[in-house]
């Protein structure tokens, strides 16, 4: 069973799997191109054209590394909220990490059904609300690493470049 234990900081795997799904979710926002354009292609009569292999398999692995990197959390925890934070703020960074956890699950699968299963509902919900969803959790995110980081001087953001146990 899972111990969601909280810890005094993220593990080393916690933070190499963050920062490689980042690596990976900004590739996949950025060359997305090539999977569109074979999607029209093979499934809307275009003519052929583009590469879905990157697409695909980088896709593939934020799938598989989300899964491991949910696995870590729920057995390791993760560290507590700064002490003396608004309970607001603090539901909402929850809500916000696990709002991204799932789009981690949902994009991918919904691609994979999409190009596998020739779905097209599938694939107007991945490239359409659940990508500008994952874009807006994103830059919420971000934001609140940083508010947290230099308005009010938590250090949360430094747990996330170094092993807190």
């Amino acid at each position: 069973m899972s111990q969601n234990i909280a810890s005094a900081g993220y593990s080393r795997a916690q933070i190499i799997l963050h920062w490689l799904i980042a690596a990976l979710i900004l590739f996949q926002l950025l060359v997305h191109d090539g999977i569109e354009e074979a999607w029209r292609a093979s499934h809307m009569g275009g003519a052929e054209a583009g590469n879905p292999l990157p697409h695909i398999v980088v896709g593939s692995a934020v799938l598989i590394l989300a899964a491991v990197r949910l696995v870590i959390r729920l057995r390791h925890g993760a560290p507590p909220a700064p002490a003396g934070q608004p309970a607001a703020l603090g539901l909402l960074a929850s809500a916000v990490h696990w709002g991204i956890y799932v789009l981690l699950f949902l994009i991918p699968i919904s691609g994979l059904v999409a190009w596998f299963g020739g779905v097209q509902g599938a694939a107007l919900v991945h490239g359409g609300p659940l990508r500008l969803l994952l874009i807006a959790l994103v830059l919420v995110h971000i934001a609140g690493a940083l508010v947290q980081q230099f308005l009010l001087r938590s250090g949360v953001l430094m747990r996330m470049f170094r092993p807190g146990n």
